[in-house]
């Protein structure tokens, strides 16, 4: 196993910055449960482009055309950096998801695409969703879900400023179990209206709650991520 044998990865990250940290560390914990690497050159090279996005918050994106222009620019740089094909670790942004791949000639993996793959693998029909404000509003999930037959079951307007809340929190690193409760709390809704599983799908809250402190199945969308580029790395 030799790093000049695995593809690149380009990482446009942070969006925001704990959460591209916790993706990078998560494709190195799963080189070496899936891969056995060890040394440094049994795993794949990376190349991160951490952009300090303006047009954005807690909420999501507050100014789309700048939002869009900074992804363009990273990608771009991703490419010319060397990256063989590009992860996000950011949900909302794949609103821009098109410009982004019509920007460059390297693959761009879609966390909703992949994420959807594990789903229809469990042939569930109807999910719970815990994102950003801009995630849930623009339908990112909702909409590419409904196509495949699969319900998504979003936040209503109280409980997403919660989620608004726990996402600035992540940010912040002020995180705590007041942030799990919460999260708990909206899980436990949508399980009651008929959620067969809870997709996690922005990559700040996988740092404020884990498969271990919920007892409903979760789709961690940054675990997803994370796999998907490390076997597309491998890939022969």
């Amino acid at each position: 196993m030799s790093n000049d044998k695995n593809k690149t990865i380009g990482i446009l990250g942070g969006i925001g910055p704990s959460a591209s940290a916790d993706l990078y560390l998560r494709i190195i914990k799963y080189s070496q449960t899936r891969y056995n690497a060890v040394k440094d050159f049994d795993y794949s090279p990376i190349v991160i482009m951490s952009l300090a996005m303006s047009g954005f918050d807690e909420t999501g994106i507050v100014d789309e055309n700048l939002v869009k222009n900074q992804l363009i620019d990273g990608v771009k740089k991703l490419e010319i950096a060397g990256a063989d094909f590009i992860i996000i670790s950011c949900n909302t942004v794949h609103f821009f998801y098109k410009e982004m791949q019509s920007a460059v000639k390297i693959p761009i993996l879609n966390v909703i695409e992949e994420t959807k793959k594990r789903i229809l693998e469990l042939g569930l029909k109807k999910v719970g969703l815990l994102s950003s404000e801009s995630t849930n509003k623009l339908g990112l999930y909702s909409n590419n879900f409904r196509k495949s037959g699969i319900e998504v079951i979003s936040a209503n307007e109280s409980e997403q400023k919660l989620l608004n809340n726990v996402i600035e929190n992540v940010m912040g690193g002020t995180q705590g179990i007041k942030d799990v409760k919460i999260l708990n709390k909206i899980s436990a809704n949508y399980i009651k209206n008929g959620a067969q599983a809870i997709v996690v799908g922005c990559t700040e809250i996988p740092l404020a709650i884990d498969q271990s402190q919920i007892d409903t199945k979760i789709f961690d969308t940054t675990q997803v991520l994370a796999e998907a580029a490390v076997d597309l790395s491998f890939k022969k």
